[in-house]
């Protein structure tokens, strides 16, 4: 594959005047509604072009916010009422052409026992695991949101279980690489528990964006997500099952070589939750959409209160209409303003429209005149990064958000600093303090850290080190 010069895209990048979604993070409890219904609750999605296999693209979907590792007996898993998608636009219309759909089962063993899984499991087959969860995963495609075909492509797969501890599994990792299987056409799919790959500073941010040490950028934040679980889908395709032509991606300049990609859930209109274990049973009626994530925490910082459950129910073909005001004159830019001083611009900020909503010509706008939509959108073009920068794009790493999502992008201090106005020559060293995950990430599949036992719970106690302040753009 013919692949863009890093140099050559960044010089693309800063002619586009480049900026990043106005928002600070992860889709965590961002809605009044999803909140109540944590295993339908999308939480983030990453897409990137991974380091083991530059020719596919690693498609990463969590759900269920803040588990914590020791949670027992009811550990966490897929809810089997629930259909899990991971989305694709090739056209630029906000409508998926492309879906992959998951769907869960789950058998309990016996019913007679209260434990997950008697203790000395070495394998997922082991009659000892009491909790049983398997998969079917299909990919649709779609003509004007309609589903034209649908093809499993994978069925019966079994889930990872949740880390209960080591009494339990001794070799959690050895499950977790059971739980990895390949697909046909090069396909390859996990799904399971996951360490939390995103890193905040949340109880400061949400606390008026109280940042503990200076301005952020010289550490002191503590990550309130530092030994908590995720439900993570991973799926990595080669980059022509995404492609509107089929074809692969030949360089960054290709027609077909941006996507946007978001994650959704759905759930059936009625459902009714009896006393027993296969409660999916009594579900009726169609489904209907209930979450979705695409660029992160747009939903919980952009969009206001009144209207966060019409942004979950709705698709992003609509955004421009539905919500679009609300990111030309961003409320977080007066609060900034107001805290900080820092001269950010509040209004006409149709510099953040053209990253967030439409892409950045001739980078990750999927097609010219596509209108506005809230997708995280990938240039599949770019190559892998050797050493990636966490402020990505900021810092010249043009593979790096909002070119996609790596899990090492730091989209919080990357955010706070454009929406002060960092690309508009206002560089200012905003950040919450906490500058990674705390846990190393994986350049192999599956990617995401492993998960914390339940017998080692210990959530939310990590203080990101102080250091030397870093400069805007971490450049």
């Amino acid at each position: 594959m013919r692949k863009l010069s890093l140099s050559a895209l960044g010089a693309a990048v800063l002619a586009a005047a480049v900026v990043v979604p106005l928002s600070m993070g992860s889709s965590h409890r961002e809605a009044p509604n999803i909140s109540l219904d944590p295993s339908a609750d999308n939480t983030d999605v990453y897409a990137f072009v991974p380091k083991d296999s530059p020719d596919k693209v690693a498609l990463v979907a969590n759900w269920f916010p803040n588990s914590i590792p020791a949670n027992g007996p009811n550990f966490f898993r897929f809810d089997d009422r629930a259909r899990y998608y991971i989305n694709i636009d090739n056209t630029g219309d906000g409508r998926p052409d492309i879906r992959y759909l998951f769907r869960f089962s789950t058998d309990l063993r016996s019913p007679n026992s209260f434990l997950y899984s008697l203790p000395g499991v070495t394998g997922l087959n082991n009659d000892k695991l009491n909790v049983i969860q398997r998969y079917n995963v299909s990919r649709e495609r779609l003509r004007r949101g309609r589903v034209v075909s649908s093809t499993r492509i994978g069925r019966k797969i079994p889930v990872a279980p949740s880390n209960v501890g080591p009494k339990t599994f001794p070799d959690y990792e050895a499950l977790t690489r059971q739980a990895i299987r390949n697909l046909s056409g090069g396909r390859r799919v996990f799904a399971g528990q996951r360490d939390d790959p995103f890193f905040v500073d949340l109880g400061a941010t949400f606390d008026a964006l109280n940042i503990r040490r200076g301005t952020g950028n010289e550490g002191g934040g503590k990550d309130d997500f530092s030994g908590l679980s995720t439900q993570s889908i991973v799926l990595r395709v080669p980059q022509s099952n995404l492609t509107r032509d089929g074809r692969e991606v030949r360089s960054a300049k290709s027609r077909n070589a941006v996507v946007g990609i978001w994650s959704s859930t759905e759930r059936r209109k009625l459902e009714v939750t009896n006393a027993d274990f296969d409660s999916n049973r009594r579900s009726r009626g169609s489904f209907a959409q209930v979450s979705r994530l695409g660029n992160p925490l747009v939903n919980e910082v952009i969009i206001p209160l009144g209207k966060k459950d019409l942004y979950n129910r709705t698709s992003p073909a609509g955004d421009a209409e539905r919500f679009g005001r609300f990111v030309v004159k961003p409320e977080l830019a007066a609060i900034l303003n107001a805290l900080f001083k820092v001269n950010a611009p509040e209004n006409n900020r149709t510099d953040i429209v053209q990253a967030l909503l439409t892409g950045i010509p001739g980078v990750t706008e999927i097609r010219k005149g596509a209108p506005p939509t809230d997708t995280l959108k990938l240039n599949m073009g770019v190559p892998p990064t050797g050493t990636p920068n966490r402020f990505g794009v900021l810092a010249g790493d043009t593979q790096g958000f909002p070119n996609g999502r790596r899990l090492v992008d730091d989209v919080v201090d990357i955010e706070l600093q454009v929406v002060a106005g960092f690309l508009k020559g206002n560089k200012v060293p905003l950040g919450d303090g906490v500058d990674q995950n705390d846990k190393p990430f994986s350049d192999t599949f599956p990617y995401l850290a492993p998960p914390t036992s339940g017998f080692d719970s210990d959530p939310t106690n990590r203080v990101e080190p102080p250091h030397s302040p870093t400069p805007p753009g971490g450049q």
